[in-house]
């Protein structure tokens, strides 16, 4: 599979050593990567993406159709073009509604891991916003009659992608249809595992038990 890893490695003078732990894999991982002698997990893959602030496409669709570019395509059709709310709960939906237009007002041009926590915020009805608020989040997040309308449609950062990705794979896996406000949560405290610059600090202003979240939520989805 031909993909454009060794030359974002190269770009950012990086060994594959360097590379390797950033990723938390071998050398040889990484050179099987670049080689194209076997593809990456699609977490993995995502995990690159972050690494580098770039799009996934960016990296693994290049030439040819591959095993990769089919995962990728799977991906957006369950979801529909940029990520369509067929598959979201309406509560889910809500909260994305909500992380955009979050995002727009706070005049980012992509819509950040800590929106989409700001969305699942702002219901306080919701599962997520419940389990968040069990373990110390009191937040308080502005709304107002337009907050849940679709006024704005940026789209989501590398990371946001990520956290989207993680709630399909654990929804797909325990065979359910719709995605929900836990699955995005879920998601979420992957992310913060995986990136733990993204979300470390905003966990921790929030005051926020992250293992005591995790074991809730493990209870849930």
């Amino acid at each position: 599979m031909k993909n454009r890893l060794k030359e974002l490695r190269q770009l950012h003078q990086w060994s594959q050593s360097d590379l390797a732990r950033e990723l938390g894999v071998s050398r040889q991982a990484v050179n099987g990567f670049e080689s194209g002698k076997f593809d990456p997990s699609l977490d993995m893959a995502f995990k690159i993406a972050t690494l580098f602030n770039v799009a996934l496409e960016d990296i693994f669709i290049y030439e040819a159709k591959n095993s990769m570019q089919t995962l990728v395509e799977r991906f957006k059709n369950y979801f529909g073009f940029e990520f369509g709310f067929e598959r979201f709960t309406e509560k889910a939906i809500n909260a994305v509604k909500f992380a955009r237009n979050e995002a727009a007002r706070s005049q980012k041009s992509q819509v950040e891991p800590e929106h989409l926590l700001a969305g699942l915020l702002a219901d306080p009805t919701t599962t997520s916003a419940r389990l968040l608020q069990a373990n110390g989040c009191h937040v308080n997040i502005e709304i107002n009659e337009h907050s849940f309308e679709s006024r704005e449609n940026l789209r989501f950062s590398p990371q946001s992608k990520f956290v989207l990705e993680l709630a399909l794979q654990v929804v797909r896996l325990q065979g359910n249809k719709s995605i929900g406000t836990e699955h995005l949560l879920w998601g979420l405290l992957r992310l913060a595992e995986t990136d733990k610059t993204t979300l470390s600090d905003l966990f921790q202003r929030y005051e926020i038990d992250k293992e005591a979240l995790n074991n809730q939520l493990a209870e849930t989805v």
